[in-house]
């Protein structure tokens, strides 16, 4: 009879790390291809969220499982020791996939120059009615556009004047929002003197969201953006 090689500290933590990682690419497959399509992940803060799963699955908790494994402890108090840690890195991964759903872009929306991405809890924040973020969820990432002046002067007075008069931005106005076309002619003049790259086949667009600004190559024939660049960078 072969009798079966017992468990070390280290093969326990190498086992944790590995269905740690196995989860945690999981997750991210997930977050890369459901919650942010078209290369957001980076711009609409997809990676806040998976920092704590990240810091907690693939760091604290193999390391706890490093500690306190002891293959000489008796087994009720060893499954009670991994049982915790078990809990913890499910609290955590409930934490970080509560975070990158919320983070989750519904919305662009074009404003002159400039694309804004608009989460669930941003229209929130904004008093935006259940029923009017239910008409603005889906599946798909929804484009929009705000018709403004063409010329950058009458908008900038347009847009300060209703800033004084206390009203709302432009791209926060759900009242005013246009479904954005996939003419690349009629795009020009609504992303007015978005650099069209060659190379790329897109048009090179200002990108904010409530996490970080900088700018996205933008197709337009199948609305989708990618080789996201952060200001300053």
């Amino acid at each position: 009879m072969i009798l079966s090689k017992p468990i070390t500290r280290w093969s326990a933590f190498v086992l944790h790390l590995a269905g740690s990682l196995a989860i945690f690419t999981m997750l991210v497959s997930i977050a890369l291809f459901c919650f942010f399509p078209s290369g957001l992940f980076q711009a609409a803060g997809g990676w806040e969220g998976l920092r704590i799963v990240g810091a907690v699955d693939l760091v604290l908790g193999p390391c706890l499982t490093l500690i306190v494994f002891n293959p000489q402890k008796p087994r009720p108090e060893l499954v009670r020791d991994l049982s915790l840690i078990a809990l913890v890195q499910v609290l955590a991964l409930g934490a970080g996939a509560w975070l990158v759903a919320n983070a989750r872009p519904l919305v662009v929306v074009q404003v002159f120059d400039t694309f804004y991405l608009f989460n669930r809890e941003d229209y929130r924040q904004l008093y935006i009615t259940e029923d009017e973020l239910d008409r603005l969820s889906g599946w798909t990432l929804k484009y929009f556009y705000v018709e403004v002046p063409e010329s950058s002067a009458e908008f900038l007075v347009q847009h300060t004047q209703a800033l004084l008069n206390g009203e709302k931005p432009l791209q926060q106005r759900i009242d005013l929002y246009r479904e954005l076309t996939t003419d690349r002619q009629a795009l020009e003049k609504i992303l007015h003197g978005a650099v069209w790259e060659a190379e790329g086949g897109c048009f090179r667009v200002d990108i904010e969201s409530s996490y970080r600004s900088g700018s996205i190559c933008f197709d337009p024939q199948t609305q989708r953006m990618s080789n996201f660049v952060p200001e300053h960078s």
